[in-house]
């Protein structure tokens, strides 16, 4: 495939954005990998791809070089691909060689703090240029590899930013949840089973079933409203408790707080804030 076929404005900008391959993760991602793996494509054109773009937003430009802007922006988009949340994504960079690859990193890179991901979607999601440059690259993406992801990635940048947003939004609130849970059943075990509903075992304990982020919006908004009752009934509980002791367990403060940034409480219950969290609407 030819460089020119992404020409656009500019080509100097990041015709050195990306270092060439460190030889051995060629050699590794080469052995297991065809030239046809979506992310073994990206990695070939990944230049091309930023050709005449400037991989920057408004907040973070200064604190991030445009070669981490550009990781970010492709991290995004490889979040969306496969449904990941934040903390998988982390997980991805720095154990998946094919990301790897695709990213131009060695084999022994550590990659980013989940945190970073949400503060690159947070300057985005107030920065027009940013979305471009994510509209203008997934647009790319799409005619680099049609018969794999093309389909999937050809929606408007804003939807996929907060799609995104849900994976690590619903992650977070399971996760808070989760801890809150165990930390009450090591340390106050008789007060849990006299509050804990029939559901929790299945639902957040050991043989929990993983979270679906794949699927449909309308089963994602059930499993919102779920996780939301669930939260609100174990802090109510809790605030109601004659034990003062369990309001001052860091899981416990943990759990308020996501459920303040992620849930409204309206006549008791919690209803999911719609598109973004408290931090993201504060930041617009």
């Amino acid at each position: 495939m030819e460089g020119s076929r992404f020409s656009e404005g500019d080509d100097t900008v990041t015709s050195e954005l990306f270092p060439p391959i460190p030889t051995d993760t060629t050699k590794v991602v080469r052995a297991i990998f065809g030239s046809s793996n979506f992310y073994v494509a990206t990695g070939d054109q990944v230049n091309q791809l930023f050709n005449g773009l400037i991989p920057s937003n408004s907040k973070k430009s200064s604190q991030n070089p445009a070669r981490i802007q550009a990781e970010l922006y492709l991290i995004t988009i490889f979040q969306y691909l496969e449904t990941l949340p934040d903390s998988q994504a982390a997980d991805a960079v720095r154990q998946r060689r094919d990301w790897k690859y695709a990213l131009h990193l060695p084999l022994n890179a550590t990659g980013f703090h989940p945190s970073a991901f949400c503060d690159f979607r947070k300057c985005l999601l107030v920065d027009q240029p940013g979305l471009q440059t994510l509209q203008t690259l997934l647009a790319r993406l799409a005619d680099l590899r049609p018969a794999t992801y093309g389909e999937h990635i050809s929606l408007e940048a804003g939807h996929i930013v907060i799609q995104v947003c849900l994976f690590s939004r619903l992650a977070d609130t399971w996760e808070a949840i989760v801890q809150a849970l165990e930390i009450l059943a090591a340390r106050h075990p008789g007060w849990l089973r006299s509050h804990a509903l029939p559901h929790w075992y299945e639902r957040y304990g050991y043989k929990h079933q993983p979270i679906n982020f794949a699927g449909d919006r309308q089963e994602l908004e059930v499993l919102t409203r779920a996780i939301g009752s669930d939260g609100t009934y174990l802090l109510k509980a809790i605030s109601e408790s004659e034990d003062q002791s369990l309001q001052g367990l860091p899981e416990v403060l943990s759990l308020k707080q996501v459920w303040q940034e992620q849930y409204h409480i309206v006549d008791g219950k919690a209803v999911w804030r719609e598109d973004l969290c408290a931090g993201c609407a504060v930041s617009t």
